[in-house]
């Protein structure tokens, strides 16, 4: 009876030690589960036959020689042949720090090619929408906070944006200049009906014959910004690419040379705020 209590508890004991404590750990450090069971089994049972392994595991034979070879492979098990017959066990447990200073190796090594794909990933185009007023105004804030202090951003505006974001736009025309941000700016249509808005804007401006054009343009750093002010609700598109940035500015450039001085166009006050 105490014989029997005592085998008991052996095998509770190895249960405990080998299935809730040692196979979970094995996993995080990158066995698969085959691999794990195998090889605690073949700490527990020494130099061995596959017989013996199925018999303590009830694995199935093959899953046992696919989990032996992968573990003769990392370093972890090894064999020997006796009357044409394999015997296997279990490497020095030490092993599992080689192990896993060889993954850290071949971690470390990598490095420089999985760098280069995430900077890559950055030149991709990103896109982001921004609905509403509040989405202007949030987009707005986040261009003043790249752009400052002393940035620049070029605009093909189509003269929407003051009454399309109120006091707002106010606001941003008087931050711009406090954080000396400089601005380029192309005004589309007649406009000289509309001197309030001309006047409160700060900033180098030019005039463009095109009678009507529905969307307002930023272009800074490695964005551009479409404002549809016409939507309703009104909405901006966001674009993140340096080479689309590029050609923005290119564009811009070209139009700029072609581009009326307007009469009243604040070059001199810029040039003191700026």
């Amino acid at each position: 009876m105490i014989t029997h209590l005592i085998l008991i508890f052996k095998y509770s004991y190895e249960y405990i030690i080998t299935m809730v404590i040692s196979l979970p750990k094995l996993e995080e450090i990158g066995l698969s589960r085959n691999e794990a069971r195998v090889y605690t089994t073949l700490l527990g049972l020494g130099e061995t036959k596959t017989g013996a392994i199925v018999k303590k595991t009830g694995m199935h034979r093959v899953l046992i020689y696919d989990a032996l070879d992968s573990l003769i492979e990392k370093g972890l098990a090894t064999f020997v042949i006796k009357e044409n017959r394999k015997y296997f066990q279990a490497t020095e447990p030490e092993k599992l720090i080689d192990f896993l200073k060889e993954k850290q190796e071949i971690a470390e090594s990598l490095m420089p090619e999985l760098d280069l794909i995430r900077e890559k990933s950055k030149l991709e185009q990103q896109v982001a929408i921004y609905y509403g007023i509040k989405g202007q105004e949030t987009v707005f804030n986040n261009m003043l906070k790249e752009l400052s202090p002393g940035g620049t951003y070029h605009c093909f505006a189509s003269g929407f944006m003051a009454d399309t974001l109120g006091k707002f736009h106010d606001d941003f025309q008087k931050r711009k200049t406090k954080e000396k941000i400089k601005s380029y700016i192309i005004y589309y249509g007649d406009y000289s009906k509309r001197q309030e808005v001309i006047e409160g804007t700060h900033g180098s401006i030019r005039h463009s014959p095109i009678d009507y054009f529905p969307t307002t343009v930023y272009i800074y750093n490695d964005k551009v910004l479409v404002i549809i002010c016409t939507a309703n609700p009104p909405f901006g598109i966001l674009i993140t690419n340096k080479q689309t940035a590029e050609s923005y500015r290119k564009l811009f450039s070209d139009y700029w040379k072609k581009a009326e001085v307007m009469k009243n166009d604040l070059n001199h006050q810029n040039k003191k705020k700026h």
